[in-house]
């Protein structure tokens, strides 16, 4: 079995924490309208994620994790606000945004703790419906869980074509990899039925794809300079082709999931 297919794996779980912590460690000077140097934001969210998911982790029982999403949230958001107040420590230049990075840290840090809370309690629920055999689980649409961050990432470079810097390219593709998460989120709990409707699964692609990648491009508000038009209506667009594409890609998994039950 891939271990990434295993969404509360360990590999899965670096990987959720790596996509929260680098994501947001750009997303979040993206917000609140500030900079920070690329190479620093990179470091220090790699650097962040791995010891919190290995701290959770190792943890994870002792904490109670697996009990609830809140308490996965919880321990999140605590190891998140220590992790803010020794990387600041470290790191002088951050007391300039102070509470911005506090508030950035502690919007990771939940997510990040309660998305492992929300795998591990899930995936035992497939083990358990699959008579707890491991190695031969199918775990079915939830094994692709990844795919959404390409779709997003590579739908935002497309409608923002062409980028005149890297550092324009990287925050980019950065809010379209979240972007497609919540494209995901949209498309895995709408019912099946819906995605075998043009008509509402035009609407949703539309009206919230729209939305969504209008609200995402008020993120990249200090490069609407750079960009060949608007980047509000550039961002409409990048959420629209996320949603196309991530709700191709599940209909076509829930059809395939029909067709072998």
């Amino acid at each position: 079995m891939n271990a990434f297919s295993q969404r509360s794996s360990l590999p899965s779980s670096i990987t959720t924490g790596l996509i929260g912590w680098i994501g947001f460690m750009f997303v979040g000077p993206l917000i609140f309208g500030f900079t920070a140097q690329p190479e620093w934001q990179f470091l220090t969210g790699l650097v962040s994620a791995l010891v919190q998911v290995l701290v959770l982790r190792l943890a994870f029982f002792v904490l109670q994790m697996q009990r609830h999403i809140l308490v996965g949230a919880f321990w999140g958001l605590v190891t998140a606000i220590g992790m803010y107040y020794a990387t600041a420590n470290l790191f002088p230049e951050m007391k300039e945004h102070n509470f911005y990075w506090l508030l950035t840290y502690a919007y990771i840090g939940a997510p990040v703790g309660g998305f492992l809370s929300y795998f591990y309690i899930d995936d035992k629920k497939i083990f358990d419906e699959n008579g707890g055999k491991q190695p031969d689980t199918d775990f079915g649409r939830d094994a692709h869980w990844m795919e959404p961050f390409a779709f997003g990432a590579v739908a935002y470079l497309i409608a923002y074509f062409p980028f005149t810097h890297l550092d324009l390219t990287i925050n980019v593709f950065i809010v379209g990899a979240i972007s497609g998460v919540a494209a995901a989120g949209a498309s895995h709990f709408s019912p099946d039925k819906w995605k075998n409707s043009f008509l509402l699964i035009s609407l949703i692609i539309i009206v919230l794809g729209g939305l969504q990648g209008f609200l995402t491009g008020l993120l990249l508000r200090s490069y609407s300079n750079e960009f060949y038009a608007n980047h509000l209506l550039l961002g409409a667009s990048g959420g629209i082709l996320t949603y196309i594409m991530t709700f191709i890609r599940g209909r076509y998994l829930a059809n395939k999931e029909a067709a072998q039950s």
